[in-house]
């Protein structure tokens, strides 16, 4: 029997050089988002996640789970209206 972890989420957005990503991180209750991403891993996990190109407004795609590399984040902030 698997055991989930509860967390919240926080919806984002996650600039790359080349794409916009918005969707949800999620954290441990109570938790930051600046702890989530301060984590020792290579890669962000982005729940709910539209792709856009950055000067896009119909997103290239929507994905149920996209793991983006910390290298390649230029910015990520809560988005407004959570």
């Amino acid at each position: 029997m698997a055991v989930r972890a509860v967390k919240e989420s926080i919806r984002v957005i996650l600039l790359t050089s080349t794409y916009r990503v918005e969707g949800y991180i999620h954290v441990v209750p109570g938790g930051r988002l600046l702890d989530e991403i301060n984590k020792e891993r290579e890669f962000i996990p982005v729940t709910r996640a539209s792709i856009y190109a950055l000067d896009g407004e119909a997103p290239l795609d929507i994905l149920d789970f996209v793991a983006v590399n910390k290298c390649q984040v230029v910015m990520i902030a809560p988005a407004m209206g959570q």
